[in-house]
C-alpha cells in the first residue's frame, strides 16, 4: 500500500454495481481534512462506477494538486497498465484533462488492506479508513438505486410499499441501515414461511407474517441478540405506523398488533439473555460413551422447576398422557445468576448427560417463551 507524501491529497474511490444498480463514491482526504460525495446510476457496472468515483472527486478539486488516486477495480488498473482504448469514452473524456491538470499517482493495489493501522486498526472506537469509507457510501448508494427501482411498482404491493418505507429513511445512512438490515430479513421470513411473495401481497399482509418474524425468524434462523430483537421491534413499529399513515393499514389492527409484539419481544429478548449466559464453565463435554447413564441430544425440554442453583427440565414434546410420565432431567446445577433468569414454562433447545446419577448440561442452544 503507497503512503502519500506530505502536500498530497488521496483520493479513495470506490464503485459497486448489482442487477444494473450501482453506486460510486469519493473520500478526499488531506490531512486530517475529509470530503465524501457518492452518487449512484442504473444500467451500469461496477467498472464504470469506478471511474465516476475517479472522475468526481477529481473534479472537486479546485486548484492543481499532487494527487494519490487509490481505486479497487482491477478493470481500470489492467487498461491503464495495457494502454487499450477506453470502454467508457464519456468518462475518460472527462478524465484526460483532469489527469493533465493534477500531478497523479496511482496505487494499483486492488483493495485497502493496510487502512486499518492507519487509522486506528480494530479498536471499535476507531476512524473508518477513507477507502472503507468510500466502499459504504458506494454500497449505500447501490442500495438506493435498487431501491428507487422497486419503488415504482404500477401498483402498491408489499414489496413496493417496502422499498418506498426505506426510501424514506434514505437520507440518514445509519437509520436506513438499521431499517434495511430488519426489512431484509423481513422479505426472508416472508419468502420462508408465506404462502405467496411479498410482489403479491397488499401490503396491510404484512401483519399476517409478523407472527413467524418474530416468533422463527428472529430468534431461530437469525439467532439474534436482544439488542437486534429491540431494533427489530423499532423499526417493525415504525414502518406499521407509516402504512397506517399512507392509507395501507387499519390504525387499530395496527395497535392490536404492536401489543403482540411487544410482549413477544419482551419475552424473547430475557429468553435469549439467558441462553447466551451460559458460558464454556458452565458446561460439559460429551463423556465416554460407557460413562452415560442416560442423556439428551438437542431436544426441547421444558423448565418445571427453579432453585437458587439448579433447573429441572422435564420432556413434555413427547407426548405422554400423564404428566408424572414425562422423564425428567435434573435437577442440573447452574450459576445463581442464570437460576435468577430462569423461567419456569420455558422450552429450552439444550444437550445434556447424566453420569454417576448426576445431570450435567452439554450444550445450551436456543429456546421458545
Amino acid at each position: 500500500m503507497g503512503l502519500a507524501p506530505d502536500g498530497t491529497v488521496v483520493l479513495d474511490a470506490a464503485g459497486m454495481c448489482e442487477d444494473g444498480h450501482g453506486g460510486w463514491a469519493a473520500v478526499l482526504s488531506y490531512g486530517s481534512h475529509q470530503r465524501e460525495i457518492s452518487g449512484s446510476g442504473t444500467g451500469t457496472t461496477s467498472h464504470r462506477m469506478a471511474l465516476t468515483a475517479v472522475v468526481e472527486g477529481l473534479a472537486m478539486l479546485t486548484r492543481p494538486s499532487r494527487v494519490l488516486i487509490r481505486v479497487a477495480d482491477e478493470a481500470l488498473h489492467a487498461k491503464r497498465a495495457q494502454r487499450r482504448p477506453p470502454d467508457e469514452p464519456d468518462l475518460w473524456r472527462r478524465l484526460r484533462p483532469l489527469l493533465a491538470r493534477h500531478h497523479v499517482a496511482w496505487d494499483d493495489t486492488a483493495e485497502w488492506a493496510d487502512d486499518g493501522d492507519e487509522f486506528g486498526g480494530n479498536d471499535a472506537e476507531a476512524v473508518v479508513a477513507p477507502g472503507e469509507l468510500a466502499a459504504e457510501l458506494a454500497h449505500h448508494q447501490r442500495r438506493g438505486a435498487a431501491l428507487r427501482a422497486a419503488a415504482r411498482g404500477e401498483r402498491t404491493t408489499l414489496a413496493v410499499a417496502l422499498s418506498r418505507f426505506l426510501l424514506e429513511r434514505w437520507d440518514d445512512k445509519h437509520a436506513f441501515e438499521e431499517a434495511d438490515e430488519v426489512v431484509s430479513t423481513l422479505r426472508f421470513s416472508i419468502g420462508w414461511y408465506g404462502d405467496k411473495p411479498s410482489g403479491e401481497m397488499a401490503p396491510a399482509e404484512v401483519v399476517d407474517e409478523l407472527g413467524d418474524f418474530f416468533n422463527s425468524t428472529l430468534p431461530h434462523k437469525q439467532h439474534a441478540s436482544p439488542h437486534e430483537l429491540r431494533t427489530a421491534r423499532r423499526v417493525v413499529t415504525d414502518l406499521l405506523n407509516w402504512l397506517v399513515a399512507n392509507g395501507h393499514l387499519d390504525a387499530d389492527e395496527a395497535r392490536l398488533r404492536l401489543a403482540d409484539i411487544d410482549i413477544t419481544v419482551d419475552e424473547r429478548a430475557v429468553l435469549k439473555e439467558f441462553v447466551d449466559a451460559f458460558g464454556d464453565d458452565d458446561l460439559v463435554s460429551w463423556p465416554d460413551r460407557s460413562r452415560i447413564e442416560d442423556s439428551v441430544d438437542s431436544q426441547y425440554l421444558t423448565i418445571t422447576e427453579v432453585t437458587a442453583d439448579s433447573l429441572t427440565f422435564k420432556d413434555y414434546d413427547r407426548g405422554y398422557e400423564e404428566e408424572d410420565d414425562c422423564p425428567v432431567v435434573g435437577p442440573v446445577p447452574v450459576r445463581p445468576e442464570i437460576a435468577a433468569r430462569a423461567r419456569p414454562g420455558w422450552r429450552i433447545l439444550l444437550s445434556a448427560v447424566k453420569v454417576s446419577g448426576r445431570w450435567r448440561l452439554v450444550q445450551v442452544v436456543s429456546g421458545d417463551a
